[in-house]
């Protein structure tokens, strides 16, 4: 079983409700969720939040909700989330774990590709990068096992040179780049 975790929190530190600002008329989760929900492979997605506005916008959508608490809601390594949500779902039949950041609304990269490579290269970890070579963390796909035992062995990479979103600017690019149809929200260019 392959699931997606799209880590959403409520606030941020470096734009107000960052996760629902308005992108070409939509939410920016809109474009992860849209994202998942795309892909052949993925069995399952969650949001995990700590936003009531969030979890009901994901639930409109036929979206899990995994709830977290304070101690996950900050500045946290994602990691730490994709490892809650993995627990709290508790379920032995999960093998893959894809994270997606809602941040990156204007990804380019196919996930059921980057699935497939990492399954076909026997890779614990594959990480998206960006033209420079650095992770930008649009995409991070791993095997529960790894996760779980807090372990990254072999680590893949594949670019997905896309927005990360930091401001407005961020905002107005990744829209730009959306509304010009440069990119296909299904991960093919």
């Amino acid at each position: 079983m392959i699931i997606a975790v799209i880590p959403a929190k409520g606030e941020s530190t470096r734009m107000p409700n960052k996760n629902m600002q308005s992108i070409a008329g939509k939410p920016m989760i809109y474009y992860s969720i849209l994202f998942a929900k795309r892909s052949k492979l993925i069995d399952d997605i969650y949001v995990s939040t700590d936003s009531d506005e969030i979890e009901a916008y994901a639930k409109e959508h036929d979206i899990k909700v995994v709830r977290r608490g304070p101690k996950l809601s900050g500045e946290t390594p994602v990691a730490s989330v994709y490892l809650h949500a993995l627990k709290v779902i508790n379920n032995p039949e999960i093998k893959i774990v894809v994270g997606i950041q809602p941040d990156h609304p204007d990804r380019k990269l196919n996930v059921d590709e980057a699935i497939e490579y990492l399954l076909k290269k026997d890779y614990d970890e594959l990480i998206t990068v960006d033209r420079n070579g650095l992770a930008n963390g649009s995409l991070k796909i791993m095997k529960s096992e790894s996760l779980l035992n807090k372990r990254m062995g072999k680590v893949a990479t594949m670019m997905d040179d896309c927005t990360n979103i930091h401001n407005y600017e961020d905002l107005k690019r990744a829209e730009q780049n959306l509304l010009q149809k440069r990119v296909d929200v299904s991960g093919k260019n």
